[in-house]
């Protein structure tokens, strides 16, 4: 303690004079706005990269939740479209029917399809065959033609599964045939793609005196027991003749990012057993 007293006493004018110039410092900041503009600006090297760090890992672990949100959001969205449903004027229902009784008529809505999430833990997209997999299997009820689509468009469907996962063959695969229809022309076609270009397929079967144009949109024609009518594939990006036929040669900027799949939407068509059934008779005549 007497070293301390002897100190102090030692260096007190130095004391002194540091905390008046604190003080001072103090009121000058307080007083004008320039002083404390500069010393922001020139901390600003040291605590930009600090807060921009703090914020990266802030976000980091806020955007699960927020991803999860809208997750939730577009699966209420898909479960809510009239495509999902089958419209009649008649009595038959189901236990998925939803009945609406009128004074004028009644209508009953037998629900077609049926949604469910999953996530992307391996993709391809630069291959000549390209697969996905996800995170949901047999235990999960997803079986081979569920149809998948990511949270903009048309992913792919699903061709094997185990109990815990299950592989999609991706829109970007040789074989993948998508019927499709253009908006507004209304016109039928077949969506495939190329190896090559992972951000666009083709539209073929298009006769040249439709009148398409670039900028129409491409749709899921519903004309197929594992995708609903009217999900987003593309938009028409590039449209030419070809001189040995007379079909066009349209272009399509997908709809799916897939350099950036992590969530997918499975479609389950609930009675596509008995609709194959009825295929089945009439491919054996």
């Amino acid at each position: 303690m007497g070293k301390l007293i002897a100190f102090i006493q030692k260096y007190l004018h130095i004391i002194v004079l540091v905390i008046l110039f604190i003080v001072g410092f103090y009121f000058i900041y307080q007083s004008t706005t320039y002083p404390r503009f500069a010393i922001a600006h020139a901390t600003s090297t040291i605590t930009a990269p600090i807060n921009k760090l703090s914020y990266s890992i802030i976000s980091h672990f806020n955007l699960r939740p927020e991803n999860d949100a809208l997750v939730q959001q577009n699966l209420q969205l898909l479960q809510e479209r009239e495509s999902n449903y089958l419209v009649s004027s008649d009595s038959i229902a189901t236990a998925e029917s939803v009945v609406t009784d009128t004074n004028t008529h009644k209508t009953t809505r037998t629900k077609l399809y049926d949604y469910s999430t999953a996530n992307v833990v391996y993709n391809t997209i630069h291959r000549k065959c390209n697969y996905m997999m996800i995170d949901k299997g047999s235990e999960d009820g997803v079986v081979p033609d569920m149809a998948v689509l990511s949270a903009s468009g048309i992913a792919g469907v699903v061709t094997d599964v185990t109990p815990h996962f299950a592989t999609v063959t991706s829109l970007l695969h040789p074989n993948s045939n998508i019927s499709a229809k253009v908006i507004p022309a209304n016109q039928l076609g077949t969506v495939t793609w190329k190896f090559g270009d992972p951000s666009s397929a083709y539209l073929n079967d298009i006769p040249e005196h439709m009148s398409i144009n670039v900028g129409d949109s491409v749709v899921t024609s519903g004309f197929s027991d594992i995708f609903p009518s009217g999900l987003l594939i593309g938009v028409i990006s590039e449209k030419s003749k070809s001189p040995n036929d007379s079909f066009l040669t349209l272009k399509i900027k997908l709809a799916t990012d897939f350099n950036h799949v992590n969530h997918v939407y499975i479609v389950r068509n609930l009675y596509k057993e008995e609709m194959d059934q009825l295929k089945e008779k009439m491919e054996d005549e």
